[in-house]
């Protein structure tokens, strides 16, 4: 947060900056007396870090589009089931499994005592490691159980990747471009995913092939978790440790040189203090009032986003198109082709999110989905119902491929990457980290659902599958209208826009921000390591 980014009317004045700063332990004159105090990065700077950072994405993107196509390879069969063709219970349990393992990892108990003991770089860090494990093992696997251990192992990996990178980015990003960086993160999921369709398009007819497409994940893996230990840490993340020097310097190295990073270090510690002045955090605070219904809504966003069906192509995609072409290879290369359009239809995202808003691109999603969802339901009961295979001819094929691509793109510009921004923005400090974990968790209970249900949903009621999927999408469009546009605000002032909504347009008190909390004064609780920068 930059002078330029407050409205006029809620310029800090430069007294209380200096005021605050003083409080906070600062005694540097220069620090002190200068009117501004730029950093000595840029915005280049930012985006290439929180491109980096996006790599965790790219991670989960593997890992969520592998699996469709080594479930169908002849060598999976051979290697792990001894020739059998494997069962729809078995298909559901291996790609469920992976979700279990992100739940447990993003639970709010077991996420927060790793982000508070190592931040959230150590949390990326350990992650990377962790991805590398999993797919090692699954790479290994000699049969089913062992692959479901990999599995489980690379899903942890990855809650504590979706649990983190999003707020990561979200917290280092200047409030004007902060949509677009986020974005990078569901980016980089969908370049994953292409990567990983075409690799099992390419490695499928060879012997172990299956293998291989798992192994190559060690090395972005490792790339990762080597590359993670050089970013910087979070700033707000080190405001909420009491680490101000540390914070301070974390700014100077990600800002301009005409930013004050003393305003964005005030206006967080500000929004810190207010947050300690309601007692120390706690479930049922976390659970209870303004924060309850905030944590709602974003864990009714993610479940949404799971369920809306653009992942039953992710994880069965091969199997969809086998049903409508009725070609082994030629499921492979259209579920390739799924891959590259979700790809490409995520650059519309980074170009919008920041212009049009948040809300405005997850209404025209969701409703864009619901549509297609609904042709999907009703050209494949139509025509390619278990007693009448391709009964409309060739046209029918294609509509039904045209719709799933269109499907895909709706998903990829909205739904997709807008959840994880919005997600990321709308939680006070206090409890960011316990609040992301648990719609992180949510995201994963539907990604549960979405990768277990559908092989039994679509083996009971064939496409007619697709008209559950229409009406989740219209719940989203329900849901996009009435929630706030938080496009273009600092996450200080996101929190009083929020607290405006939930409270009728009641302003929220100005005289926390400035509450006494004698505990803190003269005292930093945790040193300012170097290690940090």
């Amino acid at each position: 947060m930059t002078y330029s980014d407050l409205p006029h009317d809620d310029e800090l004045p430069f007294e209380e900056v200096r005021a605050t700063l003083t409080k906070m332990q600062f005694t540097d004159e220069e620090l002190l007396q200068e009117q501004i105090v730029g950093g000595s990065g840029s915005k280049t700077f930012v985006v290439l870090v929180a491109a980096f950072a996006a790599l965790g994405g790219f991670l989960f993107g593997l890992d969520l589009g592998y699996i469709s196509g080594v479930e169908s390879m002849a060598s999976f069969s051979q290697d792990v089931l001894s020739g059998e063709e494997i069962e729809s219970l078995e298909k559901g349990t291996v790609t469920g499994i992976f979700a279990i393992g992100a739940v447990v990892a993003a639970f709010p108990a077991v996420i927060s005592c790793i982000v508070d003991r190592v931040g959230r770089k150590g949390c990326m860090v350990l992650g990377g490691l962790t991805f590398c494990l999993g797919a090692a093992i699954q790479g290994w696997a000699p049969n089913l159980n062992t692959m479901l251990c990999g599995r489980f192992i690379a899903g942890a990996s990855v809650g504590l990747l979706s649990a983190n990178v999003p707020l990561y980015q979200g917290e280092i990003a200047p409030p004007e471009n902060r949509g677009a960086i986020v974005a990078l993160y569901q980016l980089a999921i969908t370049m994953g995913i292409m990567l990983a369709f075409w690799m099992n398009y390419w490695l499928q007819p060879l012997q172990h092939g299956w293998r291989y497409s798992i192994l190559l994940q060690l090395i972005p893996g490792g790339i990762f978790a080597a590359g993670a230990s050089f970013m910087p840490q979070s700033p707000r993340w080190l405001v909420s440790r009491r680490r101000y020097k540390a914070a301070l310097d974390i700014l100077r190295r990600i800002r301009g040189k005409h930013e004050d990073v003393r305003m964005e270090l005030v206006a967080t510690y500000k929004e810190y203090r207010r947050e300690r002045a309601t007692g120390k955090a706690n479930y049922v605070e976390l659970f209870t009032g303004s924060n309850g219904k905030v944590l709602l809504i974003g864990i009714v966003l993610q479940l949404l986003q799971q369920l809306c069906g653009l992942n039953v192509f992710m994880y069965y995609g091969p199997t969809v198109f086998k049903k409508i072409f009725h070609a082994p290879r030629a499921s492979f290369l259209f579920a390739a082709l799924s891959g590259l359009v979700n790809f490409l239809s995520t650059f519309p995202a980074l170009c919008l999110v920041d212009r049009l808003g948040r809300t405005t691109l997850l209404c025209a999603s969701a409703l864009g989905m619901a549509i297609c969802c609904s042709i999907l339901a009703a050209v494949g009961d139509a025509c390619f119902s278990s007693s009448q295979d391709d009964s409309c001819g060739p046209v029918s094929k294609y509509a039904m491929a045209g719709a799933i691509f269109l499907d895909i793109f709706n998903y990829a510009y909205g739904w997709g990457p807008v959840v994880w921004i919005y997600c990321a923005e709308i939680f006070s400090l206090k409890y960011k980290t316990k609040s992301n974990g648990l719609t992180t968790d949510a995201n994963w209970v539907g990604n549960f659902l979405i990768g277990f249900a559908p092989p039994w949903l679509m083996e009971k009621i064939g496409f007619k599958t697709f008209w559950i999927f229409a009406a989740v999408n219209l719940l989203g469009v329900a849901l996009s209208c009435v929630l706030p546009e938080t496009k273009g605000k600092s996450l200080e002032e996101i929190q009083e826009l929020f607290h405006s909504w939930l409270h009728k347009g009641e302003e929220l008190p100005g005289d926390l921000f400035l509450c006494a909390d004698e505990s803190d004064e003269g005292d930093v609780s945790e040193s300012d390591s170097s290690s940090d920068l």
